[in-house]
This record gives structure tokens, C-alpha cells and sequence, in this order.
């Protein structure tokens, strides 16, 4: 598990939101941005510098979700 702190950062514009100390934290966040953006849009949660989570929104409303790190 991470314990560092994570950003989340949306991608399409490149918004970097605020530092928080948990992946979990980090992933509530992306699913409430997701929740408030486009389909299509990707949010990711970078961790030291390298992208280990990315998710979009699809157009029926679920969100997929990928493992990278």
C-alpha cells in the first residue's frame, strides 16, 4: 500500500489538485472528479512522479479503471 503522499492530477488540462496522505483518499477524489467532468476525461493519481492509476468515465456512466504502477 501507498502511505506517501499522492497527487491527483486531471489530465486533460493538466490540474493538479491537493496533495493527500493516502491512495485511498486519492482515489475517493478521482472518482468525485470523474464524477463532475465529461466522459472521456482521464483522471490519474500520480505517485513520486509516475502515473500509477488512471480512470475514465465512459458514456454510460461507469468508470473504468487501470492499474499502471
Amino acid at each position: 500500500m501507498i502511505s506517501d503522499t499522492s497527487h491527483i492530477i486531471a489530465e486533460t488540462s493538466e490540474d493538479r489538485f491537493d496533495e493527500v496522505s493516502s491512495l485511498e483518499e486519492a482515489v475517493r477524489i478521482a472518482y468525485s472528479l470523474l464524477r463532475e467532468g465529461q466522459p472521456g476525461d482521464p483522471i490519474s493519481i500520480e505517485h513520486r512522479g509516475k502515473v500509477i492509476r488512471q480512470m475514465v468515465l465512459r458514456p454510460d456512466g461507469t468508470v473504468e479503471e487501470e492499474e499502471l504502477g
